[in-house]
Order: C-alpha cells, then sequence, then structure tokens
C-alpha cells in the first residue's frame, strides 16, 4: 500500500490551487479509530453542490493494510444514512470505534474493498446540508472517489457505491450521474438498500389538515426536507407556507442531529408546520428539481434491496422506481426481504457479492 498524504487539518480553502471537484484541501490520519486491518484518514475536498457552486464535504477513507491487488484496492464508496444536517452529525470517521463498525466497514475491508465514506455537502463544512438534493449527494460521493485516490495511491479506479435511505437516494442519484461526472474513474456496481425515492410525489400533498402521525419520525423527515430544499433553492420563498411552529422546526432541523430532532419534534404535528398545502404555488416543481432520482442515464448494473415492511422508505414507491428503471433499459436487480426499514444487515452479505460479480465482469 503506497503511504498516506498527510497535511495540516487546518489548511485555508484559499491555499488550495484551484477548487477541481475532488481535489483535496486537507487530510489528516486518523490514528486510534481504524477499522481492524485498516488505515483510516480523515479528508476534505471540493465538490460542487447542485447549483454548481464549489463547495466543501468530507470524507473518511478506510485502506486495507498488506498489499493492494493489481489494479489497487477496489473501493466501496459509502453514502450513510440520515444523520441529521448539522456540523455535530458528522460520524464516518468514528466508523472504525463504533459498533457501527462491524455492520459497515469491517465486512467491506474483509472483503478486499477499500471504504471510502463521504458526510456529504454542509455535514462538519461551511454551510447547512441540503438533505436528499440528488445532484449534491451524487457530486460529493463521486468527488470522495477521486479525493481518496489522490491520497492514497494503492486505490484503483474500479469502485461500486452503496447505502441505505438518505443513502440509498445517493447511491442511486450517484449511478445515474457517475459516467458523465467522472469519466477517468469506473462504477462496476451501485446497491440502494431502502432508497428513499418519490419524494417529490408524496410530500407535496402535505398540508394543515394533515393529523398527527404516530411517530415523530415522520415530523423529523418533513422538517429535514424542508431544510435541505431550503439550502439548496434559497431564493425559494419557504416562509410563505411555514407557520411559525414550522419556522422553528425548520430552524431546528439545520442543526439538531436525527435522535435529538426526534426528541424536539414530539407532539408537533406536521400539519402545524404549514400554513397552506404544498401542493400550492411552486413547492412541487423546486422539490422535484432538488429531490427527484433519475429513471435512465445508468450505466453500471444497480441492486435494490427493500423491506416490504419498511414505514419509512415505503415499498410502493421503491417498486415504481424500480420499475421505472427497468422500462428505461436500466439493468436492476430487485430483492425484496421480511423485515422493515433496517434491511442493511440482510442485504450485506448479497451486496458484496453482487460488487464482486460486476467487478470481476
Amino acid at each position: 500500500m503506497g503511504p498516506l498524504l498527510a497535511v495540516g487539518a487546518a489548511v485555508p480553502a484559499s491555499a488550495a490551487p484551484s477548487d477541481a471537484p475532488g481535489k483535496v484541501i486537507a487530510s489528516t490520519p486518523l490514528p486510534g479509530k481504524e477499522a481492524p486491518g485498516s488505515v483510516a484518514t480523515s479528508i476534505t475536498y471540493w465538490t460542487r453542490d447542485s447549483l454548481d457552486q464549489p463547495r466543501h464535504a468530507l470524507a473518511t477513507i478506510y485502506v486495507p493494510t498488506g498489499t493492494a491487488p493489481a489494479g489497487g484496492w477496489p473501493i466501496l464508496a459509502n453514502a450513510h444514512v440520515t444523520a441529521g444536517l448539522g456540523d455535530d452529525c458528522a460520524y464516518t470517521d468514528d466508523y472504525g470505534t463504533a459498533a457501527a463498525d462491524v455492520n459497515i466497514v469491517t465486512p467491506w475491508i474483509q472483503a478486499g474493498f477499500a471504504f471510502v465514506a463521504t458526510e456529504y455537502i454542509g455535514i462538519g463544512t461551511e454551510g447547512s446540508h441540503a438533505y436528499l438534493d440528488a445532484d449534491a449527494e451524487a457530486n460529493a460521493v463521486i468527488d470522495s472517489v477521486r479525493a481518496a485516490r489522490s491520497v492514497a495511491p494503492a486505490l484503483s479506479t474500479s469502485y461500486v457505491v452503496n447505502g441505505i435511505s438518505q443513502g440509498g437516494h445517493a447511491t442511486l442519484a450517484t449511478a445515474a450521474k457517475a459516467a458523465e461526472r467522472a469519466p477517468e474513474l469506473h462504477l462496476a456496481a451501485a446497491m440502494a438498500d431502502a432508497p428513499a425515492t418519490k419524494v417529490e410525489g408524496y410530500i407535496p400533498i402535505a398540508g394543515p389538515y394533515i393529523p398527527p402521525l404516530p411517530a415523530p419520525d415522520y415530523t423529523t423527515y418533513v422538517s429535514y426536507i424542508l431544510a435541505g430544499l431550503e439550502t439548496a433553492r434559497p431564493d425559494f420563498d419557504l416562509d410563505a407556507y411555514l407557520t411559525p411552529v414550522g419556522r422553528a422546526l425548520v430552524d431546528d432541523a439545520h442543526r439538531l442531529c436525527y435522535f435529538d430532532m426526534n426528541t424536539r419534534a414530539q407532539g408537533t404535528s406536521i400539519g402545524q408546520m404549514l400554513t397552506k398545502p404544498l401542493l400550492s404555488g411552486d413547492f412541487r416543481s423546486v422539490l422535484r428539481d432538488v429531490t427527484e432520482l433519475p429513471v435512465s442515464g445508468y450505466d453500471a448494473p444497480v441492486l435494490v434491496n427493500q423491506g416490504r415492511f419498511d414505514l419509512t422508505a415505503f415499498p410502493f414507491l421503491t417498486d415504481l422506481q424500480v420499475a421505472e428503471m427497468k422500462a428505461k433499459g436500466a439493468n436492476v436487480t430487485y430483492r425484496h426481504y421480511a423485515t422493515g426499514h433496517n434491511v442493511w444487515a440482510q442485504a450485506l452479505p448479497h451486496n458484496i457479492a453482487f460488487a464482486r460479480k460486476h467487478l470481476a465482469g
């Protein structure tokens, strides 16, 4: 394995010679936070948001120890689950020490992959995070692979992408954009677990008439989606749709991580957030522009894993997304599981096998 570049973590953005996507701004080793059998490094790199503005993003690289295979270590690009929008919600640099390591990083390291995990734009870097912004997610994931390869020379040009929930949304967005954005890389396969799909189809049905729902998660997710839309399209007048209660929730959504946001949302319904139906005005078209996933443009094979009892990423919406992708010629394998939203553990061996098969092919 080639040596990892280590430069000061506090290198200012102005010191970067350019803002080219994937250009590394800072790289810092993470001793003590390695997943077993790997070396961990945190990087800050340049990418672009969905308005094509240069932005910073963070990523953590876990490179296997030992001698890389011919052509370098293939890369698993990880797009993580909903963690929150604020800087305190960054956590991929703890994968090597947290319980999540056993479920997330180690199996891929043991399977012979380097693991590159983006934090998404605005989590741990300047500005807020545009939640479920498809183009911004894809840019960050693809550019994290570019950045990782400049820091760790033993990495291959071939990669696969995987994520669950928000990460499943990012996985599909990445797969549709990979060849166009980074033709110097080869995306061999994409594995989307319980992806958030068709958000632009069902969120706009919300309005003041929505009664309290049984779980605070739904208010949390709507708050995150509205906050993300505000970040992605700052010229859009979101306040025209919000009550004072809704405005306060969206403000808190910009900073509170998932479990804290659930506590904050307790006792507040989606209907209490809104002054008028989201179907009115330009809301739906703006939301579609930000969150809609492509149904064409998938050059790499795609595996979609869906729990049939999922109450977060609704199965019938995933069914529709997959059907439309297949109708447009995408090579999609669709697997169902008798589980809820946390389909990840059951899907993992299938994801690794799918990745290996298409890397070999």
